[in-house]
């Protein structure tokens, strides 16, 4: 298996998180890295040990033995660093949102198909098993209509002074685009791309836009809500993902989840699934992370009884509660998903697979969905 060498460009925090998780990857390598702030350059040499810095992309572009580019650096520069990086002929793998305005994704996926070159953006909650569950819990129709979500997010501003890029619309894109887009792929990816949505923004005093709430509507009737307020302490955030099917309730606790709790009308067959089937998958999904299944009786039927709701008559022979936790905790998670993310994009540009798992196309939508809560 020939290992891959990559360079990133932006020093910031991302960066340190990027490093930790590759250093334990064996098809990837990082050699080189990229920032114009000087006290950065000295920052990464140290803790990262690396050597082979530079000051500007162009310096960086130029260097043949880097086989793919990773994009960290403020969500208004993803376009332009992301251009010059394919049009010099490296494969790319985007922080979040990979760009601004949906058309700037465009040109780049374009761009990239002309030249041959793969890319991929980093939307980790597509490599999280306890999002995979749900994803076979959609795709195999296994509760009935997903009719309702809800997200509740309760995010840290602590960090995040009134100078900070993050509150800068021309520098990050507003809650939306900067943070909103991760949630938007994965639903996406659960039940497609939504018909119609709108949004409201929540000022604060200050002017900051600290808190938007949401709603997209999807085919057949299915309504998701999504609310982000950066306004905790770190040590007090929370987020909840919710989700009703016709015969389940879903319940998904952090952002970078570890717990998955289900609340079902089942049979026989589908306990089995549920127990077997779905959790050796899960398993298997994200290396270096295990996970664990735990069952709780809420009610028993002698045989299977029909039940009826919105109009519809299905079996059960229990209700039931299924709780699934991973085996390691948030941060180990969070570096675990973006090595794959990395991994898989290296798997594509050495031809073991025709595309990465998560693409630009993928990056465009949730953009869609973004302006979608913009008005625009």
């Amino acid at each position: 298996m020939k290992v891959l060498s990559g360079a990133i460009v932006g020093l910031g925090g991302f960066a340190r998180i990027i490093a930790a998780a590759i250093r334990e990857s064996r098809r990837v390598s990082l050699i080189a890295g990229c920032d114009i702030v000087p006290e950065r350059l000295n920052e990464f040499r140290k803790e990262a040990g690396m050597e082979r810095l530079y000051d500007s992309i162009d310096k960086l572009l130029a260097d043949p033995e880097i086989d793919f580019v990773i994009i960290a650096t403020l969500p208004a520069q993803h376009y332009d660093m992301g251009r010059l990086a394919l049009e010099a002929g490296k494969h790319v793998f985007f922080e979040k949102p990979g760009a601004l305005m949906p058309q700037q994704l465009a040109k780049l996926i374009e761009l990239a198909e002309s030249k041959g070159l793969k890319t991929s953006i980093d939307f980790v909650m597509r490599r999280n098993p306890l999002y995979l569950i749900l994803k076979e819990i959609c795709s195999l129709n296994i509760f009935g209509l997903l009719e309702r979500a809800a997200l509740e997010n309760y995010a840290h501003d602590d960090s995040l002074p009134p100078e900070h890029w993050f509150w800068d619309y021309e520098k990050s894109g507003g809650i939306w685009v900067e943070h909103g887009v991760h949630f938007f792929d994965l639903v996406n990816w659960l039940m497609g791309m939504p018909k119609r949505g709108n949004g409201d923004k929540i000022p604060r005093g200050n002017g900051l836009i600290d808190r938007v709430l949401g709603t997209a509507y999807h085919d057949k009737g299915a309504v998701i809500s999504y609310y982000h307020g950066f306004t905790k302490p770190e040590a007090f955030e929370k987020t909840l993902f919710s989700f009703v099917f016709e015969r389940a309730y879903a319940n998904i606790e952090g952002w970078i989840p570890i717990s998955l709790s289900i609340d079902a009308m089942v049979t026989a067959e589908i306990e089995k699934l549920l127990m077997a089937d779905l959790l050796m998958k899960a398993r298997s999904f994200l290396p270096g992370v295990d996970l664990s299944l735990e069952t709780k009786l809420l009610n028993e039927w002698d045989g299977e009884k029909t039940f009826k709701g919105r109009g519809k008559s299905y079996g059960a022979t229990a209700r039931a509660e299924f709780t699934y936790r991973l085996s390691c905790d948030r941060w180990e998670v969070y570096r675990a998903c973006v090595r794959q993310g990395i991994e898989d994009l290296a798997a594509a540009i050495t031809a073991e697979k025709e595309s990465p798992d998560v693409t630009l196309y993928d990056a465009k939508k949730a953009l869609d969905v973004a302006c979608m809560m913009e008005g625009r």
